[in-house]
């Protein structure tokens, strides 16, 4: 098969002469089919002027469209003058009604080509010396493009007033239903209550300095909501299954008076009595619809793409894909675009994971590292300028929330001062155990700070209430 027997001569043709017929098919198919789908290049010539004449207020009618084509020749028109070729598209064009079908057979051909184009890439790729993986990443690139653009999922749009009744009905199911949240629950009472729980559709960002404990709420979290039934895909690029799974284990079985902590699990240093739990543990997790994907170096688009496939297994089976933990953005690779260029890159993650939240309509949850600038200061809590290249991120979030425990940097200062010291310690026991999540950007909701209980080195997060 060729690139040349995947183009429609008659549906392009049908197309143009349809908009040449009535300019009101442009409108219909600009969202469908862009210029560089067409095959012909006279067509791909044509079109893009349409959409460049239409953007300026004018219409594309056949004496202007015989003007633009002057350029091109007989052998490019069929053996036709420029005026008798774009008489004809006039005169065999069918009705407005067909213009999306020409435009859907248009597109389809196009992808197909791209598709052909990628795999003769792939072929040729055997024959070097080149490193196989590089260019199976690029190939990932180009055809998650192709299913990106072509996804049937994702946001609909809507007129106004179907959109406000929509927005009473919420709001009556609230006031039938005091103190329900609207998204999904993370099992922490005070974070749903502050933010309405994890709602579909948005990008959150989990961020915090190295040792505050962002990855082990998010594991916290994950846990919480795979025991509700939810459905979650946590992307560990750090962490192996493992070692995730004894953060899940010491979080599950967790208790103050005898609290275990995950590093103890992999060395066998664990009670019989822990032990026992640990086993009851395992076995419920067996029932948690949590899947770990531990594979490093992932780019944004072959997360993306596991995350559709993983979301079509699902409504095979009559789910959903409830949630995308992602831990964490800054050691996502980037596509080779911008390499070199950090801002561009983390842009152009933060962009396509956004993409993916409402693609998808679920909360995609990524964590995030702040700047080293935090340890500059004396006070440590973070702030939004704190976001490593942090321009794109505030913009693109819907949620921001910092992860800050007091306790990590009283326990790593010391003062010379005996009277100071003193003071250190005393504050470190009363807030040993404690951390803060500031919700410092909501796009829907307010913003503010709440504190959690944390016992970090056995990954435990709870409400405060439970240990009073």
């Amino acid at each position: 098969m060729s690139s040349a027997s995947l183009v429609s001569i008659e549906a392009e043709q049908g197309l143009l002469g349809a908009i040449l017929l009535n300019p009101e098919a442009l409108a219909r198919v600009e969202n469908a089919v862009t210029a560089d789908d067409f095959g012909e290049a006279v067509h791909r010539e044509l079109f893009a002027r349409m959409i460049e004449t239409r953007d300026r207020g004018g219409v594309m009618h056949p004496q202007l469209a015989s003007a633009v084509l002057g350029n091109f020749g007989a052998e490019d028109l069929c053996g036709m003058t420029v005026n008798a070729y774009v008489a004809r598209l006039a005169a065999e064009a069918t009705t407005i009604i067909n213009a999306p079908d020409f435009a859907r057979v248009i597109r389809d051909l196009a992808d197909k080509r791209r598709i052909l184009s990628t795999a003769e890439g792939l072929g040729s790729i055997i024959k070097s010396d080149a490193p196989p993986a590089e260019f199976a990443a690029a190939a990932i690139e180009e055809l998650d493009g192709i299913v990106a653009s072509r996804t049937e999922h994702g946001a609909k749009s809507a007129m106004i007033g179907d959109a406000a009744l929509a927005s009473l009905e919420r709001m009556q199911a609230a006031i039938d239903n005091p103190g329900c949240i609207t998204g999904l629950r993370t099992g922490l009472a005070s974070l749903d209550d502050r933010t309405g729980g994890l709602q579909r559709g948005e990008f959150i960002v989990l961020a915090g300095r190295p040792g505050m404990g962002k990855s082990a709420l998010a594991v916290t979290i994950a846990r919480l909501m795979g025991g509700f039934g939810y459905n979650v895909l946590f992307n560990a690029l750090e962490m192996t299954k493992e070692a995730l799974a004894d953060r899940a284990l010491a979080d599950m079985i967790y208790r103050s008076d005898e609290p275990l902590a995950y590093s103890e699990i992999s060395r066998g240093r664990v009670t019989r009595r822990q032990q026992e739990a640990l086993v009851e543990a395992a076995r419920s997790f067996r029932a948690f619809p949590i899947k770990i994907d531990p594979q490093a170096s992932l780019t944004v688009s072959q997360i993306a793409s596991r995350a559709r496939k993983h979301k079509r297994a699902l409504e095979r089976q009559g789910k959903t894909l409830d949630v995308l933990i992602i831990d964490h953005m800054h050691i996502t690779r980037a596509s080779d675009r911008y390499a070199g260029n950090a801002v561009r890159e983390v842009t152009e993650i933060s962009g396509a994971l956004k993409a993916l939240a409402k693609e998808l309509n679920i909360p995609v949850v990524a964590l995030a590292q702040l700047s080293r600038k935090v340890e500059e200061r004396e006070n440590k809590r973070p702030t939004l300028s704190d976001l490593r290249e942090s321009g794109a991120i505030e913009q693109d979030a819907d949620l921001i929330a910092f992860v800050y425990r007091e306790a990590y940097y009283l326990a790593n200062t010391k003062s010379d001062a005996p009277d100071q010291d003193a003071q250190r310690i005393a504050r470190l026991c009363e807030v040993e155990n404690v951390v803060e999540v500031n919700i410092a950007k909501q796009r829907n909701g307010p913003v503010g700070a709440i504190e959690l209980f944390c016992d970090i080195a056995c990954n435990a997060f709870r409400d405060l209430e439970w240990r009073r």
